[in-house]
Parts: C-alpha cells; structure tokens; sequence
C-alpha cells in the first residue's frame, strides 16, 4: 500500500482548533441570547451581568476544549490551555474592536477561559471524538 503525503498538512494539525473555536463562539453566542431572554423575563440585577457574562464564556471555552482534546487525542489539559488562550485572544481582540475595553474583568475572563477549556480538553481526550 502507497502512503502518500497530507496535501496540507498544516491545515490538518489546525483543524481541531478551527473548529472548537468557533463551535465555543457559536456557543458563547447562543448562551448569551439565552441569558439576555432571562434578564429581560426576570428582574435581575446589574451586578450579574458579568458574571452571566462569565458563564456564557465558560461554557463556550468548555466546547472549545472538548473538540480541540479530542481532536488531538491526548495531553487534553495542555491542548485545552491553549485552545482556551487563543479563545481569549480572539475574545480580547473582539472586546477591543468594538470599542468594549474595560479591563476590570480581563483576568476573571482569561482564567475562566483557560479554566474551563482544560476541563473541556481533559473530557474531549477521555470522550474520543472522531476527527
């Protein structure tokens, strides 16, 4: 049997962090829809906002961590690290684009994402997702 080369081989190792990345924006979207229908249904209380903010991220880095472990198959917690800081990255540069640069709550949002990507990287790893 001929084995022949990845015609982008490149591409291929980035596929995993292609696709967490945006699947864990797609979903930080659609839970901060959620939360804003919740905060419009209920009286809750401006001080929540940023840490309904923090849950939406969270989960989204969660996603982010689950396709990026699994689709590396093992060092989960080193994969999901980084898939959660190039998850903040993106986040930041986003936060800076539109003109949202507080900076009080940069570090709670950079923990957060590198927090729950690792535990997403160590369940994608365990979970074996194809690729």
């Amino acid at each position: 049997m001929i084995k022949r080369k990845a015609k982008y081989p490149v591409l291929r190792k980035l596929k995993p962090f292609i696709k967490g990345t945006v699947a864990g924006f797609i979903v930080t979207l659609l839970m901060t829809l959620l939360f804003s229908f919740v905060i419009c249904a209920l009286s809750v209380d401006e001080s929540m906002y940023a840490i309904i903010a923090l849950i939406a991220t969270g989960v989204g880095c969660y996603v982010d961590g689950i396709l990026i472990g699994g689709g590396k198959g093992r060092n989960g917690f080193f994969w999901g690290a980084v898939g959660g800081i190039i998850f903040f990255i993106i986040y930041a540069a986003g936060a800076v684009i539109i003109g949202n640069t507080d900076g009080s709550q940069l570090i709670a949002k950079l923990l957060c994402c590198v927090i729950c990507s690792m535990a997403g990287g160590i369940t994608g790893v365990n979970i074996e997702l194809n690729n």
